[in-house]
């Protein structure tokens, strides 16, 4: 598997406008109310994704963006940071195929957490912070945040959400 996912403790207008301004690409369209199960056929063109693809839906007080394409792991705490402005912000993901995990944690502006591990890029990891359910244990595998992302009661999924298309960068 290798689920991953963003989310922020804002309104979804509020939100998707902090992530849109954050990417920093152009939109391929604007957001298209989509289901769940139709969202992953929608963001490929060909058995190839038409760019960087995510799946929003509320989630209680946060709005979700579900990773479909990949795109947003690995980046540098500050960039999450400056996406969360001030408020809570999560993003995690792994992937069991390739033994790649990360969890970041940003609450009230300040980087709480930033775990990240990968097996095939070992000189990419961080280790920074610790959250407070890590008392017993902290993080030290990838598979720690995998546990993380399958516990996380607010990442649920929804039948129906919004597909955002943005061009890949580069």
């Amino acid at each position: 598997m290798n689920p991953s996912y963003l989310r922020m403790r804002r309104p979804l207008q509020d939100a998707m406008a902090r992530y849109g301004a954050w990417i920093g690409e152009p939109e391929l369209a604007p957001p298209q109310d989509v289901t769940d199960t139709d969202a992953i056929d929608m963001a490929l063109e060909n058995g190839v994704w038409r760019g960087l693809a995510v799946y929003i839906f509320s989630s209680g007080d946060w709005t979700v963006f579900q990773e479909l394409s990949g795109g947003l792991a690995a980046r540098a705490g500050e960039d999450w940071v400056r996406l969360a402005d001030g408020g809570d912000l999560v993003f995690a993901g792994y992937n069991d195929a390739i033994g790649y995990g990360e969890v970041v944690r940003v609450e009230r502006g300040q980087l709480l957490r930033q775990f990240l591990q990968d097996e095939q890029d070992p000189s990419s990891d961080v280790n920074v912070g610790r959250l407070p359910e890590e008392v017993q244990q902290r993080f030290v595998h990838w598979a720690d945040a995998a546990r993380w992302v399958e516990e996380d009661e607010v990442f649920t999924t929804s039948d129906r959400g919004l597909l955002w298309i943005h061009r890949v960068a580069g």
